[in-house]
C-alpha cells in the first residue's frame, strides 16, 4: 500500500476543508504553449569542470549549488550576474579524521546573501554556514558518533539565519536522518513520534519557526514504515493525523494476521505563514491524495477523484499546487493543478502529459516539466492559464526540469538526461548545466 507514495515522496488565505463532492475541476479554457526565446535563458557555466547542478534561487537572482572544478570535484558555489565564484572548503582536517576537505556543497541562500551547505572529505561531511567573514562549521548534532553523510540537506536558510536541515548519517542502510533546526546559532534535534524512529525528516519551515514534515506512525508488513505528516512548533512535535476519520487501526496491513489492518502514509510538503499545511497521505482505499491542514483539521482536496495526487507547494494567496497520476508509476506526472477556494483548475501539458509540479511563488507562478508531443521532458512557468515551454536551455541536452522560482518569477532548473524515459528527474551519473530563465 504505502510503497507507491513511499516512491512518490522520493522522486521532494488557504480555503476551509472541503468535501471533495464540493470541488469542481475544470480543464483550462484558453491554454497556449508559448515557444520558448533560447536568448532569454542564461547557462550558469560551470568551476571549470564539466558539470553543475543548482539548488536554491533567491529573490535578488543569486544562485547557489556545486559544481565540477577542474580538479574533478564538486565544490560549492553562488552565481550572481553572470559570474560564478567558489566558496571555500572548511580548512585544515579535524582530529582522528586524517583527510583534507575535497568537496562540498552549497543548499540554501537566503535574500541577505548567507549560504547554508556542506564541505566534506572522503570520510564524512560536516554542516557549514557561509558568510562574508568566511566559512563556519555549525557544528550539526550526530547520534552515537557516526559520521554525517553527503546526503543530508539544508532546507532553509532565513534573513535571520535561522537553518533548517535533514541531518542523514552514515548508518544502515536505510540511513539515520532526523530535523535540526539552528535558531539563533544553536542547533536543535527535532523530537520523532515515537523515539523507536530513527528516520524522520523535515520538508518546509515558514518565518515563524513552525517545521513540518513526516515521521513513523508504525512498522507494517515486511517493515514497511508508515508515516504522517507532522507539524513542529517551537520544538514540540504534533501529528496531523489522517484522512480515515476513524484514524488508523491498531494493526497495519498483514496479508495473515492482520489482513483488514490500516495505516495511512504521507508527508506534509509546504506550510503558510499562518500555519496552514499541504502534502499528501494515502486513504482507504491506497491512494495518495493531496490534503489541507488547517485549524487542527486535515481534509482531501478533491481535486483528481480516483487518483494518486500530490499537494506540492502553497502560497499566502490561499493557493495550492501539485499534480496526480494513476496508480502506477504516478511519480512520473500527469495531471498539474492549482487549487483555490474549493476550485481546482488543471494546468495541461507541453503536448505529452507527464506534468509534475515543484513550486509556486506569491504571485501564483507554478514551476515544474512537463513532456512536449515528441516525448521530451522540459521546464515549464505556468501563470494565468498560459503554460511557457522554458524549453532546453543554451547547451541543450535531452531534457530539462525546473527546480525553484522566486518572488519575481525569476526560474531556476538544468539540463541534462533524464534518469530513465519521461523521468522528471536527471541523472546524477551524468553531466547537467544549471539554467536560469530570468522574467522579463
Amino acid at each position: 500500500m504505502n510503497r507507491l507514495v513511499l516512491l512518490a515522496a522520493v522522486l521532494a488565505s488557504l480555503a476551509a476543508c472541503t468535501d471533495p463532492s464540493a470541488v469542481s475541476p475544470r480543464r483550462p479554457s484558453a491554454q497556449v504553449v508559448s515557444a520558448p526565446n533560447p536568448a532569454d535563458a542564461i547557462d550558469l557555466g560551470t568551476l571549470g569542470g564539466n558539470s553543475t547542478t543548482p539548488r536554491a534561487l533567491n529573490n535578488g537572482g543569486q544562485v547557489v549549488g556545486t559544481s565540477v572544478a577542474a580538479d574533478g570535484q564538486a565544490h560549492p558555489f553562488v552565481w550572481e550576474r553572470g559570474t560564478m565564484r567558489q566558496l571555500p572548503l572548511l580548512p585544515g582536517m579535524r582530529p582522528g579524521f586524517p583527510f583534507p576537505e575535497i568537496g562540498g556543497d552549497a543548499q540554501a541562500i537566503s535574500n541577505t546573501g548567507l549560504v547554508a551547505g556542506l564541505s566534506y572529505n572522503r570520510y564524512d561531511a560536516r554542516m557549514v554556514l557561509w558568510d562574508s567573514t568566511g566559512v563556519h562549521d555549525l557544528a550539526a548534532p550526530t547520534a552515537y558518533g557516526l559520521p554525517i553523510s553527503r546526503f543530508a540537506r539544508v532546507i532553509r536558510m532565513t534573513d535571520e539565519g535561522n537553518i533548517l536541515a535533514t541531518v542523514v548519517l552514515h548508518s544502515g542502510p536505510p540511513p539515520t536522518s532526523y530535523p535540526v533546526l539552528w535558531q539563533g546559532g544553536i542547533p536543535q534535534r527535532l523530537p520523532a513520534l515515537y523515539a523507536w524512529d530513527q528516520r524522520y525528516t523535515a520538508a518546509a519551515m515558514n518565518s515563524r519557526g513552525q517545521v513540518i514534515g513526516a515521521a513513523a506512525s508504525a512498522y507494517g508488513y515486511e517493515g514497511d514504515r508508515y508515516r504522517h505528516p507532522v507539524l513542529w512548533t517551537d520544538g514540540a512535535i504534533q501529528d496531523l493525523g489522517v484522512l480515515r476519520a476513524a484514524g488508523d487501526t491498531p494493526y497495519c496491513y498483514d496479508p495473515i494476521y492482520h489482513p483488514d489492518g490500516f495505516c495511512s502514509d504521507g508527508t506534509a510538503t509546504d506550510i503558510s505563514e499562518r500555519g496552514d499545511v499541504v502534502g499528501y497521505v494515502s486513504d482507504t482505499t491506497h491512494l495518495a491524495r493531496p490534503f489541507l491542514w488547517r485549524d487542527g483539521q486535515l481534509g482531501d482536496l478533491g481535486v483528481l477523484p480516483g487518483m494518486n495526487a500530490f499537494a506540492i507547494a502553497s502560497n499566502e494567496r490561499g493557493q495550492v499546487a501539485g499534480y496526480g497520476g494513476g496508480r502506477l508509476a504516478s511519480f512520473e506526472g500527469g495531471e498539474g493543478f492549482v487549487w483555490q477556494d474549493g476550485q481546482a483548475q488543471l494546468l495541461g501539458s507541453l503536448g505529452g502529459g507527464g506534468t509534475v509540479v515543484v513550486a509556486m511563488n506569491q504571485r501564483g507562478e507554478i514551476v515544474g516539466s512537463s513532456l512536449t508531443a515528441a516525448g521530451e521532458r522540459h521546464a515549464f512557468v505556468w501563470s494565468d492559464g498560459v503554460m511557457t515551454d522554458l524549453g532546453l536551455g543554451p547547451q541543450g541536452g535531452a531534457a530539462s526540469i525546473a527546480i525553484a522560482v522566486n518572488a519575481r518569477g525569476d526560474v531556476l532548473g538544468a539540463s541534462g538526461t533524464p534518469l530513465y524515459p519521461r523521468s522528471p528527474d536527471l541523472s546524477a551519473t551524468s553531466p547537467s548545466r544549471g539554467i536560469l530563465w530570468p522574467r522579463h
